[in-house]
């Protein structure tokens, strides 16, 4: 036998055995397919795999076939066949035609059995060589995706903090060095405390994005299986924007105030003290009874009509100067003025026209036509006024009901409030049919309250009038001064746009249902944030309004990135200053102020989002969450933001980086990912977790940072989003999670290029999550992208999101891509072995 088998006498076919031919010809196509060579995560196709593995049995009955007697080959293939190869088929037969292996989630535990089935196949490739030539000559294994070189090249240390640029001459502190000065401290303090190395390089962050109560949602899923692994010790910053800052907000405080991650963890249940209170409060803008909803419309229907109270003081100016021009200018005038000053206007063009053929200075006539025709424009619209108050008794005597008025501009700000609007295409198709309405409603409203203080300014005083007409005490046109001085005194003294906002409301209850500090009281000032030192460095990004600048820069985005945080607060336009400088409602921003104003969705200036044709109705109408904060290096009068606020509000006029009052609102009005702060500061490692809404999936959020990362810092980010983008058909993605390079440039202070690792975490679904999450999306198809309009969300609703939350980021923890450890003791241990599995060459 071994004569027969031995090397030299292979070469005889006349001297082979059956079992020796079966074995050769088995051995041809068994070593050179993937059954026996390692499967890359980054470019394997699960299906073709599966399919290989059941072409194995066709090529052994056709081996036994073709060579009858082959006993001992036949005994062990059909053995491999039965025993091992069969089961492993069997089992991911239905997976396949269900759709399971087109996606790499759902192909994850496929991975995990092809790869034990791979070292049987592989020993039983090495029996077949035994049988067939007598020796093992064992088969060189494929190279990996990356070489070891081109990984440790992607875990070179970074050195964090922001670029302090060029040194002073003064030797002084720029506001970068002193920020970087001050996390550094306290990014050491929590390194040791959690036995970590106390070093100024490769920090890690974790950035929550905005969505609302879903990303909050989904994001507090991502965090509990973080903290359940013991990983959550390694973060230095998290940073946090909108939806994402009410998670945050919940880590920083309760983590902060000397709670353990442990108070956070449990994904799988029962719920912490900390969590379940979140899910009990999930309709954090519900009231719980009768009373409490009363309250909440009033005051804001309230802050709505104190608001009306500086417009009425203008109406009312506006109206006793009519009274006094319309005794002495003939009504006719003014339609005369406007038709002679548009002939004037027509003259201006064509001598301009023969000025500019002349070779003149263009300025000078486009100047004087500009005033022409305003003034024309200005005239014309007296005249309107005027022929309109002749018609003004037939309005007065329509019968449109004044509660119907009252119906269509109270309606945008109560709808938040009340749970008959909990519909979300209900809600949408409301709000816009509103603001159309109230967009309507509210300029002729204007011209008949005009109307209706003329007609009161002209009545004389009757004694005969009842008691509570005021014309019985004076005469009309004192009456209408007096309503003047009142409303003005008011507007300059008595009214602070920020109370009158609903901010309060919507602060209140947020830091009911988020800020749980174990210690001291409900507020929490951002200067004592994280007394424990174990928390993350919190950056909570808002966006601070700026449409009035000239700086280039922000002419486009209307707004620039404003950074709340324990030591520092401010933006690049607007300039930083220590927190302790920055005071609301006089006294220090709280975290729940921040969080609010980080939040602030609904505002009449949105940055990108911006829409100036409606920042005047949602003013009036008091759609404004966003706050009124005063920039400590700039003066200020008064000491709280009053009647020229909301003007500027309303009309956009005078929000630069040069006024005291500054306007702030949601984070996600300039970047709703949370990461441009991380990537100013060079973080080696970021965890970015997307809740926000994307049915499109146009990765809006991630595309947007991407742009302003490059062109404001010289940050590349490489995102591969293909495979996250869901099938038209089946609206499935084929992964949650992506690993992104991020190229850091050299720095001006003399830092130089390195690399960084970002995990993106998008709110999709692949097909494999749990029964729970495939009913509801059955009764909800718009899930997982529901509105964030949508922020009564139930006990069904709100787990759904933080079961999707643990489903993908235990996703990045499958034996399919911890090939070396299921476990990782640290975030780099974690980072490296998803960078061996799903990085791509360097531009590739």
């Amino acid at each position: 036998m071994s004569e027969e088998k031995g090397g030299s006498g292979f070469g005889e076919p006349g001297r082979l055995s059956p079992d020796q031919k079966a074995a050769h010809d088995l051995l041809t196509e068994l070593r050179t397919r993937i059954s026996t060579q390692k499967l890359p995560y980054q470019y394997g196709v699960e299906a073709r795999a599966l399919e290989s593995l059941w072409e194995i049995f066709g090529l052994a009955r056709k081996a036994i076939k073709d060579n009858p007697g082959c006993r001992e080959f036949a005994q062990i293939a059909t053995t491999m066949l039965n025993v091992v190869l069969r089961p492993m088929t069997a089992k991911w037969h239905r997976a396949k035609e269900a759709g399971l292996l087109d996606s790499r989630d759902g192909a994850n535990d496929f991975r995990v059995d092809l790869a034990q089935v791979r070292g049987e196949l592989v020993a039983f490739a090495e029996n077949l060589q035994m049988l067939a030539y007598g020796k093992v000559i064992p088969d060189e294994q494929g190279p990996e995706v990356l070489s070891p070189a081109q990984v440790q090249a992607a875990f070179l240390p970074v050195k964090f903090g922001q670029d302090e640029g060029i040194a002073r001459p003064d030797g002084g502190c720029s506001p970068e060095k002193c920020i970087n000065a001050d996390e550094a401290a306290e990014i050491f303090a929590r390194r040791r405390l959690a036995n970590l190395t106390p070093n100024d390089f490769d920090a890690i962050g974790l950035a929550l994005s905005g969505g609302g109560i879903r990303s909050a949602t989904f994001c507090l899923g991502v965090v509990q299986v973080l903290a359940e692994r013991g990983l959550m010790k390694d973060f230095d910053y998290l940073s946090t924007v909108s939806g994402g800052g009410y998670t945050g907000s919940l880590v920083s405080s309760v983590i902060g105030s000397g709670g353990s991650f442990e108070e956070l963890a449990k994904p799988y249940g029962p719920d912490t003290d900390a969590v379940r209170h979140v899910r009990q409060n999930a309709k954090y803008l519900s009231a719980v009874n009768l009373r409490q909803r009363w309250i909440m419309i009033t005051g804001t229907l309230s802050g709505m009509i104190m608001n009306w109270i500086a417009p009425l003081c203008f109406l009312s100016f506006l109206a006793l100067l009519f009274i006094y021009l319309g005794d002495a200018i003939p009504s006719q005038i003014w339609s005369q003025a406007a038709i002679g000053l548009s002939i004037v206007t027509l003259v201006a063009i064509y001598i301009s026209g023969f000025s500019l053929r002349a070779g003149t200075n263009a300025r000078s006539g486009a100047i004087v036509v500009a005033i022409s025709a305003g003034a024309a424009l200005a005239f014309a619209i007296v005249a309107a006024i005027e022929w309109g108050l002749l018609k003004f008794d037939a309005l007065l005597n329509s019968k449109i009901s004044g509660a119907v008025v009252l119906s269509v501009l109270a309606g945008p700000a109560v709808a938040r409030f009340m749970p008959v609007f909990r519909s979300e295409t209900f809600r949408k198709n409301f709000l816009r049919i509103a603001l159309y309405a109230a967009s309507l409603v509210v300029p002729l409203l204007a011209v008949a309250v005009f109307y209706l203080l003329r007609e009161l300014g002209r009545m004389p005083m009757d004694s005969e009038a009842p008691w509570y007409n005021p014309v019985h005490y004076l005469c009309g046109t004192a009456v209408l001064g007096c309503l003047f001085l009142l409303s003005l005194l008011f507007s300059l003294l008595g009214l602070d746009v920020n109370l009158t906002g609903p901010h309060k409301l919507y602060r209140d209850a947020l830091a009911a249902t988020f800020v749980r500090p174990k210690t001291g009281g409900p507020t929490l000032p951002l200067t004592s944030l994280n007394g424990s030192k174990k928390a993350p460095y919190h950056l909570i990004n808002a966006a601070v309004n700026l449409p009035s600048s000239t700086r280039l820069v922000l002419r486009d985005r209307k707004a620039d990135f404003f950074l709340f945080s324990q030591h520092w607060m401010g933006s690049k336009a607007v300039r930083y200053s220590r927190s302790k400088a920055w005071v609301a409602k006089n006294s220090e921003v709280d975290l729940a102020t921040a969080m609010a104003i980080s939040g602030a969705a609904a505002s009449p200036h949105m940055g990108l989002g911006s829409k100036p044709t409606l920042s005047a109705i949602m003013t009036l109408l008091n759609i404004r969450l966003g706050y009124w904060i005063a920039n400590p290096k700039e003066q200020t009068f008064w000491n709280f933001p009053g009647f020229i606020c909301l003007v500027r509000e309303m009309f956009g006029i005078g929000m630069t980086e040069k006024h005291a009052w500054l306007n702030i609102s949601d984070g996600g009005h300039i970047e709703n990912m949370g990461i441009y702060e991380l990537l100013r500061r060079r973080c080696k490692f970021i965890v970015c977790v997307d809740g926000e809404a994307d049915p499109e999936s146009t990765f809006h959020g991630q595309l947007t940072l991407v742009r302003h990362a490059q062109i404001d810092l010289g940050i590349r980010v490489e995102p591969r989003l293909d495979d996250m983008r869901p099938d038209p058909k089946s609206r499935f993605s084929k992964t949650h999670v992506q690993l992104f390079r991020v190229i850091y440039p050299e720095t001006l202070d003399g830092r130089p290029p390195g690399i960084g690792l970002m995990l993106y975490l998008k709110l999709s679904l692949t097909g494999n999550e749990a029964e729970l999450l495939k009913r509801y999306r059955l009764l909800h198809p718009e899930f997982p992208h529901q509105s964030t309009l949508d922020q009564f969300y139930d006990e069904e609703q709100f787990e759904a999101y933080r079961q999707l939350g643990v489903h993908v980021a235990e996703g990045t923890f499958s034996p399919a891509l911890m090939t070396s450890n299921t476990h990782p003791a640290t975030v780099q241990e974690w980072f490296r072995q998803l960078a061996e599995n799903m990085l791509e060459p360097f531009g590739a």
